[in-house]
Formats: C-alpha cells, structure tokens, sequence
C-alpha cells in the first residue's frame, strides 16, 4: 500500500531527477573513481526511493 502524499512524491522525483544530474554532470567533470561512484549510488537510491514512492502495491 502507497503511503505517500502526491507531493511527497514529487519531492522524490525531483530528488531522482538532480541526482542523474549530479551523475551526468561528473561525466564532464574532473572527479574522482571515488566521487563519480558516490553520485552513481546516490542517483541509484534517489531513483529507488521514487519507485517505492510510486508504488501502489497492484502487479
């Protein structure tokens, strides 16, 4: 069962949506093995936490 508000996630979206971002973005940038990881996992866990948002509960 989906308990999240619409805006709640909206929020989440928004969060996935900058963390690419950030991944994309360091892809053109100078950064790290270290730093570029980083962002890679906190877009996998931004877009994860939108998906769980999403989430009505049907198959």
């Amino acid at each position: 069962m989906n308990y999240y508000s619409p805006a709640a996630q909206e929020r989440a979206l928004d969060a996935a949506y900058d963390a690419v971002e950030k991944v994309l973005d360091g892809m053109f940038a100078p950064l790290s093995r270290h730093a570029m990881n980083a962002r890679w996992n906190q877009a996998c866990e931004a877009m994860a936490k939108y998906l769980e948002a999403k989430d009505s509960g049907e198959e």
